[in-house]
């Protein structure tokens, strides 16, 4: 049951949700009305109603408290995904920044974020690692490691790269804490029997239009903050819940490398502008288009060769 409420979208989780809670709310007062024949006094219906404002308040604050919770929960999820997509770019940037000595590590970082998205992801919803990303990571740290520093700038940039990359691991480790997040199921067995006896109280209601619509608004009230709690709680077995899209995106930002316009790479003053140029396409980023992009113009008439490398916008 719970699995479907997770897999449905949000208008049709709103639907469901509030729909059992309508109905729930009403069968239950008129069920237990008819079952137990109760026909109560004015004085025994207004006890009622106090008892149903009473209890109706400490469930209350019980659900804001787990609602609170939930969405912190949820937020710490969702800054987990975004930091570790942007460690990940400032690392792929640190390691083109370096030369073509970490080309193997920056193809190794691809592997990392293609493993996270293909074989990661889905193992979330339970809470569980990936063995095969986890072995991705340490051939990252492999692969960098092999590469020694010749001046003082590649010292600093290793020394930035290598930094990153521990960031990296550790928005990794929170990542998984926060798929193993949720409400203790105390709070979900009281938010919910605590819910069922605020409206068995109103069972002692006289049968009326006014009781019924009271009835129902108590009834969907309670339902929206269920509705609130289904979809900000189990942040990565939601299908509401935290997005890839900054993994995802990392690629996207590669597309645009290949998209260069050409009045991006200008001709050093005195090349001729009549001269033909050639488009260079090497790298790849988890399958995607071509991310490296190297224009080489020829001056005409026989001149001497112009590079314009255009920056590595693959992370």
């Amino acid at each position: 049951m719970l699995d479907f409420l997770l897999g449905l979208r949000l208008w049709q989780l709103t639907i469901v949700v509030l729909g059992i809670a309508l109905l729930i709310g009403v069968g239950l007062s008129v069920g237990i009305r008819k079952i137990f024949r109760l026909n109560p006094t004015t004085e025994q219906a207004d006890l009622a109603i106090d008892l149903m404002q009473v209890t109706s308040t400490y469930i209350g604050i019980l659900l804001a408290f787990a609602g609170v919770l939930a969405w912190q929960d949820f937020r710490d999820a969702t800054t987990a995904v975004e930091s570790e997509a942007g460690v990940t770019s400032l690392l792929y940037r640190d390691l083109a920044s370096y030369g073509p000595e970490m080309d193997p590590a920056r193809t190794a970082v691809r592997e990392y974020v293609h493993s996270v998205l293909v074989e990661a992801w889905p193992l979330l919803r339970e809470g569980k690692r990936s063995p095969a990303t986890e072995a991705k990571l340490l051939d990252v740290f492999d692969t960098v490691a092999t590469v020694t520093p010749k001046d003082e700038r590649q010292s600093a940039i290793y020394q930035e790269a290598y930094g990153q990359l521990n960031q990296l691991v550790s928005m990794r480790r929170q990542r998984l804490a926060a798929s193993r997040q949720e409400i203790p199921p105390v709070l979900w067995i009281v938010a919910l029997v605590g819910s069922v006896l605020t409206i068995a109280y109103a069972a002692a209601f006289v049968g009326s239009r006014y009781a019924l619509l009271m009835i129902s608004g108590t009834s969907l009230t309670i339902g929206l903050l269920f509705l609130f709690l289904l979809s900000v709680e189990y942040p990565f077995r939601n299908r509401n819940g935290v997005s890839n899209a900054p993994l995802v995106e990392l690629p996207a930002h590669d597309a645009k490398a290949v998209e260069l316009p050409r009045r991006a790479c200008r001709l050093p003053f005195g090349a001729h502008r009549h001269g033909r140029s050639r488009l260079q396409l090497t790298g790849r980023f988890v399958g995607q288009t071509p991310v490296i992009v190297r224009r080489e113009h020829f001056a005409g008439h026989g001149g001497r060769r112009l590079n314009d490398q255009a920056s590595d916008l693959a992370l």
